[in-house]
């Protein structure tokens, strides 16, 4: 969707380690997911794309957008604009608001 859309710098942040480890690992050749994994592995070689992990609890926002896809009935949604619930949580996401894991 970011190829599509013309996005020429990406990072993309996940809270799954697993997830991350075998995007950025060597490929793993008997793996269920292992075509997928080689594709997401070629767009970000093809792209100025990166990715991170991150813990949960330091990126509320993207929670928040997690929790709301699984509530949602739809099959794709673009907003357009951040839900109304949204906007205190990026604000302190972008303020870099601590969170301590408990």
């Amino acid at each position: 969707m970011a190829v599509d859309m013309g996005i020429d710098d990406l990072a993309c942040y996940s809270d799954s380690l697993l997830s991350i480890n075998l995007i950025k690992g060597d490929p793993p050749h008997y793996h269920i997911y292992a075509l997928l994994i080689h594709n997401i592995k070629d767009i970000l070689a093809a792209n100025n794309f990166t990715i991170y992990h991150t813990l949960r609890e330091g990126n509320q926002s993207v929670d928040f957008m997690a929790k709301l896809g699984v509530a949602s009935n739809a099959d794709f949604v673009i907003h357009t604009a951040p839900p109304e619930d949204l906007l205190l949580l990026l604000r302190s996401d972008a303020s870099g608001v601590f969170f301590p894991v408990a």
